[in-house]
């Protein structure tokens, strides 16, 4: 049997772009969430013929399959697990890898500063993700919003932002886990005799303990997030205690005088604060990963905003005292950048502390690399719904776990994980992960703002624009400050910035409903009056937001040249697999998803158990 909902005004297809700008409709998004949870959604059946939305009995199958999992994907990640997810994510990352590495190449003592900054970004952008993540929470995070507000190109591109945030930084830790675990082996336990030329350090690049943990994380996400939350409690609750007991012992043993004064080193400057804010913003990624958790949570209403919110207070609270404590305690040109805190404890005659540091980093860090994977399948599961990679990321067990998608990832983890040095993959990832929470950002204001009568479109100008000048205005202001061009060049995009906010806030009214009027649910399912209280609301819009999208590019003009040309390569590859491959395929772009969109999302009616039960083929 086919059904529909009978609705006399759904239009969303003949209303959408099309092409790479195509928006997805908030309707078809709604369809994926339990019905249950769209607070105003009235849904009623009744029997069509859907014979011409397939092509072929392929696609029939390809659909009926991916629709009928939409429903094996429970809920069932607490307020609870969902912080232990996002702070187990990002702490370790931070604190084990980057606080020393920072504190020697880039700020010295003022590392703290660097981390405060990050977080402040990290801030501006986290209560965008948390309004988005209650009011569309469903699986994919960045990719679902910028979708549904800008068009299906950059959504893919944001899409790609994210691959970097979970496979390739999940990698990254792997592989740093694996170099810490080597030294730990040799200078500690002396299993090893040289650190250098060991069968666990082969050379060529090769780090087979990095490949190893990788796959190790894969194993335990191929049995499903259910089963492996429970490890993910235990380890993050081992590691915010580890983190406090270091930061204590280290404030015992603080020396200011000597090694926090001068604050900020003059040979680094502010410059060099501002470029280690732009790599330190590589342990911030853990609150994004809880909004592609979305579609498992419970109540996201009222958890999602929480956790988010939850999370980054908790992990900015130990980055900044854990970098105060390791700076004040060792000269910031001795700190290691590999095992800051352990060597650290070591030089200050604390070799019983060094010991339980050097041990929890060992012991804590993989979780990082398991809460990273994580996400990744529930993303590509996204991308496969709407069929812009192919419907084996969408393939779901008896048992409801994306088993393919994990795979899939965790095969490419491994292989990044075991042959490329962290060192070249942390400018890259931090641009990446600054792009999508810009789009984000952007995301909620189209989503909140109406364009005036007579000038349609004037939200999505005004959008495009300021994210352009914020860059333009970044790069002139931080590589070109010093030539008469570049002063007059800064000045005169900072009164395009100036321009930008001027349109918005003074032309552009309030949407009365979640979309405004160009993104609303037209069929009238899942509407959400922005007159109520029931959702988490930004405040001080659109300065927050707008605030926000200009930090992240700010941010991303201090990286070095190298770590954007890597990033824009990857991002033309993405183009040319988009248009090769997922404009051809896209659900929107072909068939729509009306049908999808009227059934609500469900399998009722919609599984076809054999090809006679399809209609005759055209």
């Amino acid at each position: 049997l086919q059904y529909i909902v009978a609705s006399h005004n759904t239009i969303e297809k003949s209303m959408a772009k099309t092409g790479p700008w195509l928006q997805k409709p908030l309707s078809a998004t709604f369809a994926e969430i339990e019905p249950s949870e769209s607070k105003n959604s009235n849904r009623e059946r009744v029997p069509i013929n859907r014979s011409s939305s397939y092509n072929s009995v392929q696609d029939a199958e390809d659909e009926t399959s991916i629709t009928s999992s939409i429903r094996s994907i429970q809920r069932h990640l607490s307020l609870f697990d969902l912080v232990n997810i996002g702070v187990g994510g990002t702490i370790g990352s931070g604190i084990f890898v980057l606080c020393g590495f920072i504190a020697n190449k880039y700020a010295g003592p003022a590392v703290s500063i660097c981390w405060i900054i990050s977080g402040f970004a990290a801030c501006l952008s986290g209560v965008c993700y948390a309004e988005l993540a209650c009011r569309l929470p469903a699986a994919g995070s960045s990719y679902v919003y910028v979708y549904a507000a800008i068009g299906e190109l950059p959504a893919v591109l944001v899409a790609a932002c994210l691959t970097l945030e979970y496979v390739v930084s999940g990698a990254a830790v792997a592989r740093s886990w694996g170099d810490k675990m080597v030294r730990w082996m040799a200078e500690d336990l002396h299993i090893i005799k040289d650190e250098t030329h060991n069968w666990l350090n082969p050379g060529f690049d090769f780090n087979p303990l990095a490949a190893l943990i990788s796959a190790a994380s894969v194993y335990l996400l191929m049995n499903g997030v259910k089963e492996s939350k429970a490890v993910t409690n235990f380890f993050t609750i081992s590691k915010v205690l580890l983190v406090a007991f270091m930061a204590v012992v280290g404030f015992v043993l603080m020396k200011p005088e000597q090694n926090l004064t001068p604050f900020v080193p003059p040979q680094f400057g502010w410059a060099g604060v501002f470029r280690g804010a732009t790599s330190s913003f590589f342990g911030y990624i853990g609150f994004d990963e809880l909004a592609c958790m979305a579609h498992e949570a419970v109540d996201p209403q009222k958890n999602m905003p929480l956790s988010i919110v939850y999370t980054l207070g908790i992990v900015t609270l130990l980055y900044v005292a854990a970098a105060l404590a390791l700076t004040g305690m060792q000269p910031y040109q001795d700190i290691s950048d590999v095992s800051g805190f352990p060597v650290a404890f070591k030089s200050n005659g604390y070799n019983w502390v060094s010991q339980i540091a050097a041990f929890g980093e060992v012991f804590t860090l993989p979780i990082v690399v398991l809460i990273s994977l994580m996400a990744q399948p529930r993303l590509q599961y996204a991308l496969a719904k709407d069929g812009l990679l192919p419907p084996i990321f969408a393939k779901i067990d008896r048992d409801g776990n994306l088993w393919w998608g994990t795979v899939i990832a965790g095969i490419a983890m491994v292989i990044i994980a075991a042959f490329v040095p962290f060192d070249n993959l942390n400018d890259m990832i931090s641009a990446g992960i600054l792009i999508a929470f810009a789009m984000t950002d952007a995301s909620l204001v189209l989503m909140r703002y109406d364009s005036p009568d007579g000038n349609e479109g004037l939200v999505d100008r005004v959008m495009g624009w300021f994210n352009f000048t914020s860059f333009a205005f970044s790069v002139t202001i931080t590589h070109f400050w010093g030539s008469f061009l570049g002063k007059v060049a800064s000045f005169a995009f900072a009164l395009k910035l100036v321009h930008c906010m001027h349109e918005l806030v003074n032309k552009c009214a309030p949407a009365q409903t979640f979309g405004g009027k160009t993104r609303k649910s037209h069929d009238g399912i899942g509407d959400m009056s922005m007159a109520g209280d029931s959702y988490f609301k930004t405040p001080f819009m659109p300065y927050i937001p707008c605030l926000g999208m200009f930090v992240n590019w700010y941010l991303i003009a201090q990286l070095e040249l190298m770590g954007i040309g890597l990033l824009i390569a990857f991002l033309v590859l993405i183009c040319i697999f988009y248009f090769s491959y997922g404009r051809r395929n896209s659900v929107g772009n072909n068939r729509g998803w009306e049908d999808d969109a009227r059934t609500g999302g469900s399998d009722e009616g919609l599984s076809l158990h054999t090809t006679s039960s399809l209609p005759p083929l055209a």
